[in-house]
């Protein structure tokens, strides 16, 4: 239902309750807005209202931000987009009315404005999931987490300074969850990773009759910050080492033969293992070809103008533009909405290549003792 024309659009901005999460009346003066959902903030999910009455709208709660549409074939869809809190900005004042804007922020807020004030330890052998969970919930969070086998290996002190979300999210990758999310409705995803192009794609963007994406998609790549040379050094009271490892392959669009030039990563190596100088020099320089094939992967992607979809970040899509010869699948990585008439929407496609190439390594003893 998502292709063809839209009828009876309707935004409605609906107050909820905080911590209770009960639904209560509609923000009647709110007149637009916008959102965005992201993979790589804290909070995952922002947006911002404009309102415009003779009351400003009350920020003590949250606000539930829902569309609707008729479709060609006379069927209604209604849904949440976001749900999150409000912080109010500047309001002017023009006799008995009043307009200006706030800003809503995800629900992770309760976790990232606050944290326990004193380095916090969870023992070993616990539930991590189980403790993430806890601490959401006594920040009055809704959660819904997935079950968890993993048990945590060894004692964890977090610093005096670390927020809940920090420990929520650290203590979630300790048992290779993703981080801390919230879908539409406000509630607090915990689930395991899953590598979003190892599953089916949720949503095809293709240019047919069932399309329901624009012109305009925009291609965008990593390569001018892709490397193409590493080197690293290590010293301690015995020797000082140095290695390189570099991209030379001509038939790689990074390498230093294709750019012309270098682009370099230097870094420092504290730990080393090895009995020898010899011996220390080849790990280093194993190391250094590592970390050029680590620092090498290409990211595209893909900004995709559509017809508003519930998509969710971490969503796998497949973008088949044939007109453009423009084909990937990848993870949904952003999600820009429009609050207004045809809910204009953009998401961003983002797929990961790894590309293989040849890697030339070098090293010296610099000196020894």
């Amino acid at each position: 239902m998502w292709h063809g024309n839209r009828t009876r659009e309707r935004w409605t901005f609906r107050r909820v309750l905080w911590p209770s999460m009960e639904e209560a009346e509609d923000f009647w003066q709110v007149t637009g807005g916008s959102a965005s959902l992201s993979a790589f903030s804290d909070l995952k999910d922002s947006g911002s209202i404009d309102y415009k009455g003779t009351a400003v709208p009350d920020d003590n709660d949250c606000v539930r931000v829902y569309y609707g549409f008729t479709d060609a074939a006379g069927e209604r869809w209604e849904g949440p987009v976001l749900t999150g809190f409000l912080d109010m900005g500047e309001s002017e004042h023009d006799d008995v009315r009043v307009s200006g804007s706030a800003d809503i922020r995800g629900m992770l807020a309760a976790a990232s404005d606050t944290g326990p004030g004193y380095p916090l330890t969870v023992a070993a052998g616990i539930d991590p999931v189980a403790a993430a969970r806890g601490y959401a919930e006594a920040l009055g969070l809704k959660v819904s987490a997935a079950p968890c086998s993993y048990r945590l290996g060894g004692a964890h002190t977090f610093e005096q300074g670390d927020t809940w979300l920090a420990i929520i999210n650290w203590l979630l990758t300790s048992a290779d969850f993703s981080s801390a999310y919230t879908d539409p409705w406000g509630t607090v995803q915990m689930q395991p990773y899953v590598e979003p192009v190892e599953r089916t794609p949720l949503w095809t963007f293709r240019d047919d009759e069932t399309s329901f994406f624009k012109p305009g998609v925009k291609s965008s790549d990593n390569r001018a910050d892709t490397i193409n040379v590493v080197r690293l050094w290590f010293e301690n009271d015995q020797v000082g080492l140095f290695a390189e490892a570099r991209n030379d392959d001509p038939l790689n669009r990074s390498s230093t033969v294709t750019r012309g030039r270098e682009l370099l990563l230097t870094e420092t190596v504290d730990e080393l293992a090895g009995d020898t100088p010899a011996t220390m020099l080849q790990n280093l320089e194993e190391l250094a070809a590592k970390r050029l094939r680590d620092n090498s992967t290409r990211i595209e992607y893909k900004d995709i103008p559509c017809l508003y979809a519930p998509f969710a970040v971490n969503d796998c899509a497949q973008l088949d533009y044939t007109a453009a010869g423009l084909s990937t699948v990848g993870s949904i990585t952003q999600v820009d909405v429009d609050f207004g008439r045809g809910a204009d929407t953009t998401v961003r496609v983002r797929t990961l290549l790894r590309p293989d190439f040849k890697v030339t390594t070098s090293g010296r003893v610099a000196w020894s003792a």
